[in-house]
C-alpha cells in the first residue's frame, strides 16, 4: 500500500489531516491581522498570563471590533492553534483545560540530593496563611480556565479557589460541604460565573445543596457573596453582552447575558482582590506573614548545617 499522505509514528501509519507538532504556517492577510492583533492583546495582559481563548476573544471584541458571534470565537481558537503551532503565539500564554495527570513517579538520586531538597524546601517554610483568621474565604469561579488567574491573586491572602462548574455533581457538592462543616470557623464564598440563567441558577443551586449538607452535617452555612459578573459591573465596564442562548432553559428569561470572560484581566483581578481583602482580616494576616518570615529565616540558618 502507498504512503503517500501518510506519517508514520512507532511503525503505526495514519493519514495527516490536520497538522502534527510544531508546523511551518502561512496565513493570509486577514489571519495575519488577526494573529497581530491577538498578540497585541496578549502584550497588554502579560502580567496576567496566561489567558484563556474566551478573555482574548472578548479583548479583541472590545479593542478590534472583532465580530462578536460564535463562528468568529470558533474561527479564533483554530487561529490561536495554528499559531502556536507555528511559534508566532508562545504555546503556554493561552489556557487549556482539556488535559490533567496523575500517577507521577518520584524518588532522590542520592542521600546528598535528598539533604539539598531539604536545604531547599527550608526557603520556602511558611505558616498557612488562614492562621488566626475570624473567617474561612473561598473563591467559586465558572470557568475552570481562569482558575490560574484568580488563584495568582487569591494565593497572597491564603484563600483556595475552586471551580463551581463542576457543582452538578452530588460529589463535589458534598466534598464542598465536608469542608465547610468542619471548619471551625465560618465561611465566606466569592462567586464568579456569568451573568446568564445558567450561570446563576448554577451557583444559586449548589450554594443550596451545599448549605443543607452543611447543617446535616451540624455545621454553620456558608454566606456567598457574588463577587462577578453584576448587572452593576455591566454598566460600569461596558461589558459585552449577547442575547440568551436558546438552549438555557435555566431561570428567567433575560435579554442580555454577560460571560465572566468578557471582563477583562485587569477587571477580574482587581474584583478579586477587592473582595477578598474585604472579607480577610489583613492586620491578622500581616501578622502571620512576620512571624512565618522570622521563623523561616532561623530554620533556613538551621538547616544549612545539615550534611
Amino acid at each position: 500500500m502507498s504512503t503517500a499522505g501518510r506519517n508514520t509514528v512507532s511503525g503505526r501509519s495514519y493519514r495527516r489531516t490536520r497538522p502534527r507538532g510544531f508546523a511551518p504556517w502561512t496565513p493570509k492577510p486577514d489571519t495575519l491581522l488577526l494573529v497581530d492583533q491577538v498578540r497585541a492583546v496578549l502584550d497588554e495582559y502579560r502580567a496576567h498570563l496566561p489567558m484563556t481563548a474566551r478573555q482574548v476573544f472578548y479583548r479583541l471584541v472590545g479593542a478590534f471590533a472583532y465580530p462578536k458571534e460564535e463562528r468568529a470565537y470558533d474561527r479564533l481558537q483554530e487561529t490561536l492553534n495554528r499559531a502556536r503551532r507555528a511559534r508566532l503565539i508562545p504555546m503556554d500564554s493561552i489556557r487549556d483545560d482539556r488535559a490533567t495527570s496523575a500517577g507521577h513517579s518520584f524518588g532522590y538520586d542520592s542521600p546528598a540530593h535528598f539533604w539539598d531538597s531539604v536545604r531547599s524546601s527550608a526557603e520556602f517554610y511558611a505558616r498557612p496563611l488562614t492562621e488566626g483568621q475570624p473567617r474561612a474565604v473561598e473563591v467559586w469561579i465558572e470557568a475552570q480556565g481562569m482558575m490560574p488567574m484568580i488563584s495568582d491573586v487569591t494565593k497572597d491572602y491564603g484563600v483556595a479557589v475552586y471551580c463551581s462548574g463542576g457543582f452538578e455533581s452530588v460529589c463535589a457538592k458534598h466534598d464542598a460541604a465536608a469542608r465547610i462543616a468542619y471548619r471551625e470557623v465560618p465561611t465566606t464564598v466569592l462567586s464568579i460565573g456569568d451573568y446568564d440563567p445558567s450561570g446563576l441558577s448554577i451557583i444559586d443551586a449548589a450554594a443550596e445543596d451545599v448549605e443543607v449538607f452543611v447543617q446535616e452535617m451540624g455545621g454553620t452555612p456558608p454566606t456567598v457573596i457574588r463577587l462577578a459578573v453584576t448587572e452593576e459591573q455591566i454598566t460600569r465596564y461596558g461589558l459585552v453582552t449577547s442575547p440568551q442562548k436558546r438552549t438555557d432553559r435555566r431561570g428567567e428569561l433575560m435579554f442580555a447575558t454577560v460571560q465572566a470572560e468578557a471582563l477583562s484581566p485587569t477587571q477580574l483581578t482587581d474584583l478579586v482582590r477587592a473582595g477578598v481583602e474585604e472579607a480577610v482580616d489583613l492586620r491578622v494576616l500581616e501578622r502571620v506573614k512576620a512571624k512565618s518570615e522570622r521563623e523561616r529565616q532561623r530554620l533556613v540558618t538551621k538547616v544549612q548545617r545539615l550534611r
